[in-house]
Formats: C-alpha cells, sequence, structure tokens
C-alpha cells in the first residue's frame, strides 16, 4: 500500500479501482485495466486494488460498493464513480482529468 499512496500522492494522476475478489465483474476490470494501461500508461498510473484481503481498506477509502474508480492527483480525489463501467467511460474520466 505504500507505493499506492506515493503514486496517489503524486503529481502524475493516478486511477485506482478498488474492488473486491467475489466481486463477478473482477475479470473485466483486469481486461479495462490492461487495455487503458496501454492507451494512457506514459500520462497515468492505474492500480487495482484487492479490498477484500483488508478491511481498513474499504473504510479507509469510504467504500460502498464494488468496484469503485477513483482518480487521484496530488492526493486529492478528484473524482469518483462506482459500479461496472465501460472502457468508453473509463477513457471519458481520465480525459477529464488531463
Amino acid at each position: 500500500m505504500k507505493s499506492l499512496e506515493r503514486k496517489i500522492m503524486g503529481a502524475e494522476p493516478t486511477l485506482v479501482v478498488f474492488q473486491h475478489a467475489g466481486n463477478q465483474n473482477a475479470v473485466d476490470v483486469k481486461y479495462l485495466l490492461n487495455s487503458l494501461r496501454a492507451q494512457y500508461g506514459d500520462k497515468v498510473n492505474i492500480e487495482r486494488v484487492d479490498a477484500s484481503y483488508d478491511g481498513n481498506i474499504k473504510v479507509s477509502y469510504k467504500l460502498h460498493e464494488y468496484p469503485t474508480w477513483i482518480i487521484y492527483k496530488k492526493g486529492e480525489e478528484l473524482m469518483r464513480e462506482s459500479g461496472h463501467k465501460t472502457e468508453a467511460q473509463l477513457v471519458d474520466m481520465i480525459k477529464r482529468v488531463l
């Protein structure tokens, strides 16, 4: 989690998806993130966090639904979305912060 915290505090935007291993969308999320990394990996950090292993994550990041998508920059939460997202929706989120 220390490396995630460093990225969140960085000047480059960081898209973090918090998911739960038991969620049906977990496999879809993995493929979406790979595609986003191919498109934006040089401009945006893209991270996946499995919140099922640490109950403190849910509280610390105020997670109410999985997956939850949050974009940070310089430690500030710029935007948050929850639920299943299409690649186009995620690209739109990214473009709004670039």
